[in-house]
């Protein structure tokens, strides 16, 4: 899903909290500032001193926290804070509360470059052309002076809730929501505008649905509700028809994801021929044409009109198998029939030309061929396709570890049999919203609150500052 990328970039599945481009942003600072210091160990000093502030507070305020991923290395550095005080030598020392080097400056490296907030080179890392150093040196404080202890009184972090990566008391938030969601700056604009332009689309959609689960509910909101066609601020936006397409797109690959999942988890105990595994979807499919099949199923766009035909209940009352097949069926009759803003993101047969099978135009052909066949026919001939790509994909990635060949795969195919190794994981492909949603959270533009007296679920709303 390159497209995700592309549409929020600097935003990844695993840079969940504004304050740690913060803080990343602030120990290069200080490393340029005190060229005597070693890079590595301050860092991972700072991250544990961050990181302890953090479980302190969460643990004491747990609604300040409410919806944000714990400290990065918190099972580590939590279980370490006995009898009140914080070794942070012992945590900082390699392979302690992070088994990379520079601790968890990796994950968020490329999106901190990207942001102008470091720059970096080998273990280096240096200030980037948009820190504020001043904003940055009082917004953190003392946290230097912290980290330089081989050992903290719990105490003394106790009130230090402005170093905290809930950010309710960070001083530069301002200026680092400025960095992230820039109205306008010198650059590359095209990137700015995405990730910008991203996030208000994401804070209108919060506003108007208050959602508990934001890509769930709001990527179903995007495609099926007609008030986000129609609403003054949504309409405006080129980013919203974009994102349908990289929806839409996200429903098809999790169906064929979730379709592999029930093959090798649920179809397999020890080795089964592999007539009967390939079998296994053609038994749960009636005993009907396939145009007839396909002609039961409901629509997945009406004229100009999106529908989420995927989530209706006869769909989802459906089997594991036959439910994903239906979701690929679906998603493959869209082919040809979306808007010129919405259809380059929900498949591009120029970038996807080397990679075409299991394509939605490919499906479309595929179905398109075999109507006058038999559905569980066209099911088990489907199911040979993929369980023959999976090791040719597997094949691909293989090489030499330790001396031997190692063939990546959960699934082996071996004289007409097929072996499962492990489980696959299968779920959707993440569109990031959830990421975002946090980092918006951190810069104190939405927050997590518990349900109301009509409801039980916590849910996204806007605060009450959070206007740029």
């Amino acid at each position: 899903m390159r497209r995700v990328e592309e549409l929020l970039p600097g935003i990844t599945t695993v840079t969940p909290h504004a304050r740690y481009y913060s803080l990343h942003a602030y120990v290069a600072t200080a490393l340029h500032a005190h060229e005597d210091l070693d890079q590595v160990d301050t860092l991972r000093r700072c991250e544990v001193v961050f990181a302890a502030i953090s479980i302190l507070h969460a643990r004491r305020f747990p609604d300040q926290h409410r919806g944000m991923s714990q400290a990065h290395g918190h099972d580590v550095i939590s279980a370490s804070m006995q009898n009140g005080e914080l070794n942070v030598a012992d945590l900082a020392a390699p392979r302690s509360y992070a088994q990379a080097s520079r601790g968890f400056l990796g994950p968020y490296l490329a999106s901190e470059r990207l942001l102008g907030l470091v720059t970096s080179g080998g273990e280096l890392v240096a200030p980037g052309q948009h820190v504020d150093e001043r904003a940055l040196e009082l917004a953190f404080e003392g946290l230097l002076k912290l980290a330089k202890m081989d050992s903290v009184p719990l105490d003394l972090l106790e009130g230090r809730q402005d170093l905290c990566l809930c950010g309710q008391y960070a001083s530069e938030r301002s200026w680092l929501r400025t960095v992230m969601f820039p109205a306008q700056r010198p650059g590359d604009a095209a990137t700015i505008n995405r990730r910008s332009e991203t996030a208000l689309m994401l804070y209108r959609l919060i506003e108007m649905y208050e959602p508990e689960n934001v890509s769930i509910e709001l990527s179903r909101k995007i495609i099926a509700d007609p008030r986000t066609y129609t609403d003054d601020q949504l309409e405006k936006m080129a980013i919203v028809p974009a994102w349908r397409g990289v929806v839409l797109r996200r429903w098809y690959t999790w169906a064929w994801r979730d379709l592999w999942r029930w093959l090798v988890n649920e179809q397999m105990t020890g080795a089964v021929p592999l007539v009967q595994l390939q079998g296994a979807l053609s038994e749960q499919l009636p005993d009907q044409k396939f145009s007839s099949f396909r002609d039961d199923l409901p629509s997945g766009i009406d004229g100009n009109r999106l529908i989420d035909a995927e989530y209706q209940m006869r769909i989802g009352a459906m089997d594991p198998g036959p439910r994903n097949l239906a979701w690929l069926m679906i998603g493959a009759s869209r082919v040809g029939q979306l808007s010129e803003h919405v259809a380059p993101y929900f498949e591009s047969p120029e970038r996807e030309r080397r990679n075409y099978e299991l394509t939605p135009s490919w499906l479309k052909d595929f179905m398109d061929q075999r109507n006058d066949h038999l559905v569980r026919d066209v099911a088990f001939e489907l199911t040979g396709i993929l369980l023959a790509r999976s090791q040719r994909v597997a094949m691909s990635k293989s090489s030499f570890v330790n001396g031997r060949w190692r063939v990546p795969t959960r699934l082996t195919l071996r004289d007409g049999y097929a072996f499962r190794e492990s489980n696959e994981g299968g779920g959707p492909v993440s569109l990031r919203w959830d990421q975002l949603t946090q980092v918006m959270s951190g810069l104190g533009m939405v927050r997590r609150v518990s349900g109301d007296a009509g409801t039980s679920t916590d849910r996204w709303v806007l605060t009450r500052n959070g206007q740029k």
